[in-house]
């Protein structure tokens, strides 16, 4: 009876010790697999798998489906960025296949502009000058805004006076102001802003901005600059038709309009743009809706 119960004990003292060392295994397994996962999380691109410590088969089941469903992902991203490639391959292929002919008939719709003696006709012929001025915007913006994304356009990161800039921009719409009967509100800081950027990438965005406004707003203008926790805020307000939330949140999406007509006078890119640039030059762009104005800020960190 004793020597069953020595034989007893020994076997649950080994089963015991079986188990533990199963599990201390088991943890190491997890243990490993996390800090790969971690580590392949943080590296872009690489075709590295996980891998067990100790053969487990519930563990080496789980590391399979994970590695199978990972080659899956990598294959994904390969298809996408070949397709993302193919598209601004495309675009800027249509763009400089349309550009010269929609050039050449621009010109000549100016001729027969000049030489039509009838009002209507000068008038018609007014409206397709601006469809066909719309779709080269259309097209440049296209352009523009599939080299940004690609990165083919590099943005400088030099100490840049943000403010000269902005004054500059809004200099050149002074007459579509005019033309619209509104002299707008400027606040400006009376020191330079100097931030680090690109002189054109930021002219850019500022003028996409103004562009804007003067397009969609309805009068009561505030540009202002201030300076807060570091950073310089450029904010654009104009008087706005209601905007909504949904509104808000895709605004920066590229070819979207609130304007859903057949006449709208904007492609829907130029905030997209305007949104790409800041963030290549470590700004922040938001926009908000209160109390019936709409408003952009432009947030840069101070030199």
């Amino acid at each position: 009876m004793e020597d069953i119960w020595v034989v007893t004990t020994f076997l649950l003292i080994f089963m015991f010790i079986i188990f533990i060392f199963y599990h201390l295994y088991y943890r190491m397994n997890i243990k490993h697999i996390t800090r790969q996962l971690k580590e392949i999380m943080n590296i872009k691109d690489t075709n590295q798998l996980l891998t067990v410590v100790a053969r487990q088969r519930d563990i080496s089941n789980l590391v399979n489906q994970i590695n199978n469903l990972m080659r899956d992902i990598r294959l994904s991203r390969i298809r996408i960025k070949r397709l993302n490639k193919n598209f601004r391959q495309s675009i800027t292929n249509i763009s400089h296949d349309l550009r010269t002919p929609l050039t050449t008939a621009s010109g000549y719709v100016q001729m027969l502009q000049a030489s039509a003696p009838d009002r209507e006709q000068q008038e018609y012929l007014a409206i397709v000058l601006e469809r066909q001025n719309m779709v080269k915007i259309l097209l440049e913006q296209l352009f523009e805004y599939v080299r940004i994304e690609s990165g083919e356009i590099i943005y400088k990161h030099i100490p840049i006076d943000a403010k000269k800039i902005f004054m500059d921009t809004l200099v050149m719409y002074y007459d579509d102001f005019y033309n619209k009967d509104q002299e707008p509100t400027v606040h400006l800081l009376e020191k330079p802003c100097i931030i680090l950027g690109d002189e054109q990438g930021v002219k850019r965005i500022f003028s996409n901005i103004l562009f804007n406004a003067i397009v969609h707003g309805k009068g009561e203008y505030d540009l202002e600059i201030q300076e807060s926790k570091g950073n310089y805020i450029f904010t654009f307000s104009n008087l706005s038709e209601p905007m909504t939330k949904d509104n808000l949140d895709y605004i920066f999406e590229r070819f979207y309009t609130k304007d859903k007509s057949r006449n709208k006078k904007t492609t829907g890119l130029g905030l997209s743009i305007a949104k790409e640039i800041t963030k290549q030059l470590n700004g922040t762009i938001d926009a908000f809706y209160n109390n019936g104005k709409f408003s952009i800020s432009i947030l840069f960190p101070k030199v």
